[in-house]
């Protein structure tokens, strides 16, 4: 079973990425939102364009998913995230993954706060958020990741 959800943790990443990739290139291409439909959306936000959310959506849900699924895979000894591994005494990759399931989830409640859930991505972005959390919290896959050294 740890293996399984495990594959399945990094599936739910590398999806996310792609979504964070795609969406944050669009609003980065087009800050009015007009290609993605979402201008009607701008007046609603406490922002003038969609840069800022671009750069969030392409950093948080595109760059660091990818990142996180190496690091899940490849269980690399990284000396700058001691503190981390201390701390939730696991590998830095799942706490790391587990933090942006909580994130991307606190995201969407901030959207559904502002601007409510009109678009269908929202729907299947909130099932990967809670996806990545349950994933990340099976015993099978918590043992995997429990830290050596700390």
């Amino acid at each position: 079973m740890g293996r399984g959800a495990l594959i399945a943790l990094v599936v739910a990443l590398l999806f996310l990425a792609f979504g964070g990739l795609f969406g944050g290139v669009s609003m980065l291409l087009d800050p009015g939102g007009g290609s993605l439909g979402m201008d009607v959306v701008l007046p609603q936000l406490p922002v003038s364009s969609f840069v800022l959310p671009g750069l969030f959506l392409l950093t948080v849900m595109g760059l660091l998913p990818i990142f996180l699924a190496y690091a899940l895979v490849a269980r690399p000894s990284w000396r700058w995230a001691e503190g981390i591994e201390r701390a939730s005494r696991h590998h830095p990759a799942w706490t790391g993954t587990l933090a942006l399931g909580l994130v991307l989830g606190a995201w969407l409640a901030l959207q559904a706060a502002m601007i409510g859930f009109a678009w269908p991505i929202q729907y299947v972005t909130a099932a990967n958020a809670v996806a990545i959390v349950v994933l990340a919290v099976l015993p099978a896959v918590r043992r995997r990741f429990v830290a050596t050294n700390g």
